[in-house]
């Protein structure tokens, strides 16, 4: 078996001090070495401007004495020692024309004066270079051409001073810049640190809330201190939390609801089923001997019967219009002859109760819709009028504009409070339990009639008053040409 890797967790706050760190080094090394290369240069061209300033007055000498220059720069030689300054000069074939007397060995030497001879080819005005002697300080050596009056050759001088303590001031800028940039790299790393820590406890209030909503706790909010992108995070982080939020109180509203349907379904079942199941079982036993108890008894178990059917029917239309299972075949059809036809079904309700029935609806008006579904609308409508409508009229009225087709429902019965009025449209809802259980009334129809009419594209509204009667305003688009 192979081992178990480690694998070290970096934190947020370890990575962002890491990568400023690594920034803070990769800046400090380019400008110490970039200051240290500069200082070298400055002072490299401190000894040769001061060389190059000599050799101008070797040169002069040279040039305008019609004698031999040796007094005048044997004179100048003393000046020379004292800032450590020697030269010679050599003739275009590498001879020594004149050499200070008071060289030093180790300038006298063959290799040296190859290493000159070497350059008089390609030799330059105010050329210069440095010789490394190691172990010996290193020579800055400036050239320049002399064409003197008194000689048709050229001559060639060779001025070098020693780089007094160039090496030891090298040294010791190298260490000044060491310890200044250890000085800025220990400043930058306490402001990283500062940085880095508090852009790691800015997240914190986000990792908090995170773990509140992860543990159910949508109510859970950031709090918004920044104005950059975290301040943006939160913001959206909040948004987020509101939509879970009114998520997770929809889910708790549909879970109240499927709880309500079972329990309603499930006594809307059990009632029926109870009564059948009774006057089936007094039947069976001869508890029931009269012929007439005997038919009032079949009317009962007929009567439950269709109320099962309607429910079971109802519920099967409700369950296919929310999955979207539901096809409407939708056409022009003539609204009056629906109408007319709905009336005619519900006859028998409206004599028993003498309510009148008033039609305003022209006999040319076409109406967009199936034709089936349409019909069960205004059946389901009709029959909620005359169940709460003891006297009186109801009124259909239809009428149309450039966009829309109206139907209007309006009857003179009991009517609703607004507390009523803001339930019925939920599904068992039933306005007066009593009389809807001896009309065998599931409270599924206005339900059902809401979501059949949105199916259709249009809209129902409800409007009330308690002692005068109720209007339920449908509107259905007209189809597009």
């Amino acid at each position: 078996m192979g081992k178990k890797r480690l694998h070290y967790r970096f934190t947020f706050f370890q990575r962002q001090f890491i990568s400023h760190m690594l920034v803070s080094i990769l800046i400090l090394a380019l400008t110490g070495a970039g200051f240290v290369y500069y200082l070298k240069q400055q002072s490299y061209v401190h000894v040769t401007e001061e060389l190059s300033s000599a050799g101008k007055v070797i040169v002069r000498l040279l040039t305008r004495e019609e004698e031999e220059p040796t007094a005048p720069l044997l004179a100048y030689r003393g000046l020379l020692s004292e800032r450590k300054i020697s030269f010679i000069i050599l003739d275009k074939t590498g001879e020594i024309v004149y050499r200070d007397s008071k060289m030093s060995a180790a300038l006298r030497n063959k290799a040296f004066l190859d290493g000159l001879r070497a350059r008089i080819m390609s030799i330059k005005d105010n050329q210069s270079f440095i010789v490394d002697r190691s172990p010996e300080q290193p020579l800055v050596v400036l050239t320049k051409p002399i064409h003197p009056k008194s000689k048709t050759n050229d001559m060639y001088l060779f001025i070098f001073s020693p780089a007094a303590g160039f090496k030891e001031t090298l040294l010791t800028l190298d260490r000044n810049v060491g310890y200044a940039a250890a000085f800025i790299f220990v400043i930058a790393a306490l402001i990283s640190m500062y940085i880095s820590r508090r852009m790691s406890q800015s997240l914190q209030p986000l990792r908090h809330a995170t773990r509140r909503i992860a543990a159910g706790n949508y109510a859970a909010r950031m709090p918004i201190i920044r104005s950059d992108e975290l301040g943006d995070l939160a913001l959206d982080f909040n948004a987020m939390a509101v939509q879970l939020e009114l998520s997770s109180q929809k889910l708790e509203q549909y879970e109240l609801r499927r709880h309500s349907f079972m329990t309603n379904v499930s006594h809307e079942l059990r009632t029926p089923l109870t009564s059948i199941r009774g006057i089936i079982e007094g039947l069976k036993n001869n508890l029931v001997t009269e012929p007439e108890d005997k038919h009032k008894y079949y009317a009962i178990i007929e009567k439950e019967t269709f109320r099962l059917i309607r429910l079971i029917n109802e519920l099967l239309d409700m369950e296919k219009i929310e999955n979207g299972l539901i096809t409407l075949v939708k056409n022009n059809s003539p609204l009056r002859e629906i109408i007319e036809t709905v009336v005619e079904t519900l006859e028998v309700l409206i004599e028993a109760k003498k309510l009148q029935i008033v039609i305003e609806c022209d006999s040319d008006l076409v109406v967009y819709c199936d034709y089936d579904r349409l019909t069960q609308i205004l059946i389901n409508l009709i029959k909620n009028s005359i169940q709460f409508t003891e006297y009186g009229t109801i009124r259909l009225t239809a009428t149309e504009t450039e966009a829309s087709t109206l139907i209007d429902i309006t009857d003179t019965g009991r009517g609703m409070t607004s507390a009523e009025l803001a339930l019925i449209w939920e599904r068992f809802y039933k306005a007066d339990p009593s009389r809807a259980k001896s009309s065998s009334e599931t409270g599924l129809g206005l339900s059902i009639v809401k979501q059949l009419v949105e199916a259709h594209g249009g809209t129902i509204e409800a409007s009330s008053t308690p002692g005068i009667g109720s209007s339920f305003m449908i509107t259905l688009p007209k189809v597009k040409s």
